[in-house]
């Protein structure tokens, strides 16, 4: 069962040799105390921040192409896409096949696509075949689609705060110490005390660097 948000500042708070929290007190803490929460939510955004493609940040995305529209607007939590993901889903409501979307990159499009995709009318637009992403972080599909589409991906997200005691942090339990010392870094930085700051800060780190062997080599096998 995933680490709730009071477990997570209660460790935090003992490690401090500091009053626990409940429940009752726990959304109108205040002084260290919210400081310590803060703190987790500042270890755990770290944590997702220091890798692209942390397991846990996996997420399914889908987009809903409409007539003409060439550009959309990813996920606001989109840290960074599988943009070999993308693919046009099978409706077969409305005839549509299934299709693996192409990835080609801006400048591709731009060359080759964008004056027949600017001048484009009504009966020049037909089921995208490509996708790229815009130097704004959009998906664009090109050609412009004839019909309304349901297009799926999958994209790792940035982590979302925590806010309520019984949240849940999204990274595994087993890396629950990793955010507890990302923590404690935060917490004797804010009591100025550079020294146990600078240990919690290595810890931290080496726990990061872990995470990422444990959680991102990838082998077929384990003999």
């Amino acid at each position: 069962m995933a680490t709730t948000f009071l477990t997570l500042v209660n460790d935090t708070l003992r490690r401090l040799n500091e009053v626990e929290l409940t429940s009752t007190d726990f959304a109108t803490a205040t002084g260290f105390r919210a400081q310590v929460k803060d703190a987790i939510n500042s270890s755990i955004q770290e944590i997702s921040q220091k890798e692209f493609e942390f397991p846990f940040n996996f997420t399914a995305g889908s987009l809903t192409l409409v007539i003409g529209q060439q550009e959309y607007s990813l996920p606001a939590d989109y840290k960074i896409a599988d943009w070999d993901s993308f693919r046009i889903n099978f409706d077969s409501d409305n005839n549509h096949s299934a299709r693996n979307l192409k990835l080609i990159d801006y400048d591709t499009f731009i060359r080759r696509f964008y004056e027949r995709d600017a001048e484009a009318t009504t009966s020049d637009f037909d089921q995208p075949i490509y996708v790229y992403r815009t130097l704004d972080n959009k998906a664009g599909f090109t050609p412009r689609p004839d019909a309304t589409y349901g297009v799926s991906f999958s994209y790792f997200a940035f982590a979302s705060d925590m806010t309520n005691s019984t949240d849940t942090m999204s990274v595994p339990d087993p890396f629950k110490h990793v955010v507890i010392d990302g923590a404690l870094y935060h917490c004797y930085m804010f009591r100025d005390n550079a020294q146990q700051s600078a240990i919690a800060r290595q810890r931290f780190e080496d726990g990061v660097d872990r995470m990422r062997t444990i959680l991102i080599n990838r082998f077929t096998d384990v003999r």
